[in-house]
């Protein structure tokens, strides 16, 4: 298993998601603009306010995936036995990479899954190895290997 290629395929998804987060805010933006050449009504006002928080939502999460783009290039994707960020862990035939919570992406022909170390289940796995056994929401789980 390649880490480098799941560092750079984790970066490439970030660096796609903000593009389109921006593209999308700005065109909003764009669309909410009051026309003051206009008669403006309180339904107008009504809209706009909620336009701005919509405007503002979008915002955060545009944040959001700049600050997951900086941790990614923050965490050291080198070889380990035990769980921690960076680690690609295979629990129950499932290939988990530590690092930010991503939906299932395939390289090489393997699935991955991105969990954050604020994931519930990531602190039972924290600092364990393979072979190690556990029950997380009522589910019996095995880590088959740690890299």
């Amino acid at each position: 298993m390649d880490k480098s290629k799941i560092k750079a395929a984790l970066i490439d998804l970030e660096e796609h998601t903000i593009e389109e987060a921006h593209m999308n805010h700005e065109e909003f933006l764009a669309g909410i603009q009051l026309n003051r050449d206009e008669v403006v009504d309180i339904d107008d006002q009504s809209h706009y306010r909620a336009s701005i928080e919509i405007s503002e939502s979008m915002d955060k999460r545009l944040h959001e995936h700049e600050g997951h783009l900086k941790i990614i290039n923050e965490i050291s994707f080198g070889p380990t036995d035990s769980v921690k960020a960076g680690a690609v862990v295979s629990v129950n035939g499932r290939c988990l990479i530590v690092s930010i919570p991503k939906s299932k992406f395939t390289i090489d022909g393997q699935d991955y899954i991105g969990i954050s170390t604020l994931a519930p289940i990531y602190k039972e796995l924290e600092g364990k190895k393979a072979g190690y056994e556990f029950t997380f929401n009522g589910h019996n789980f095995t880590i088959d290997s740690v890299n």
